[in-house]
């Protein structure tokens, strides 16, 4: 009889000391949450998110001056010339080889917009030269054609209707 009341002793001793770590195990975890330390944490996230997406879009938006020489990185095959007229419109000419006696020929307006990153045209002038053994040129296709050239970092993205792939340009010079 002793020792079932040892047992049961020890039986409520051990519920009691379970039950008093069970609640001071959810007071901690529940404990007082401080408004004024979440609001700040939040803003501070905020802010820092907000940095990141300013140094994400400034690759692709923002002033750009496109004048200058340009190359293609990806296919190494066309070159691209860009001068700025007075009223502010780019002239672009494209040139992209097919071949030593064939090229493509674009002539593009259009003026740069800083806000999206682009110079999106939809009348540029496209043409196919051909030149023989005598080095007379021949023209055998001309075409309107759209596109836009698009800002990533300090290149440019070239996408037009009447070319399978993008050209990718690095500044060659001024």
């Amino acid at each position: 009889m002793k020792n079932k009341k040892l047992i049961l002793g020890l039986f409520v001793l051990s519920l009691l000391v379970f039950t008093a770590c069970g609640k001071k195990e959810k007071e901690a975890s529940s404990g007082e949450v401080d408004p004024q330390a979440v609001v700040e944490e939040a803003q501070k996230e905020v802010e820092e998110s907000d940095e990141k997406t300013e140094e994400f879009l400034a690759d692709y938006t923002g002033e750009m001056d496109l004048t200058g020489s340009w190359q293609d990185e990806v296919s190494q095959r066309a070159s691209m010339d860009v001068e700025k007229l007075e009223t502010g419109t780019y002239h672009i000419l494209i040139h992209w080889s097919s071949g030593a006696s064939e090229a493509s020929i674009w002539e593009i307006s259009g003026t740069y917009d800083e806000t999206s990153g682009m110079l999106s045209y939809e009348n540029g002038n496209y043409s196919v030269h051909t030149w023989d053994e005598n080095d007379k040129e021949t023209i055998s296709e001309e075409d309107v054609t759209k596109g836009s050239l698009m800002k990533e970092g300090e290149k440019l993205r070239w996408t037009d209707s009447k070319n399978e792939e993008d050209g990718l340009f690095v500044k060659v010079s001024e």
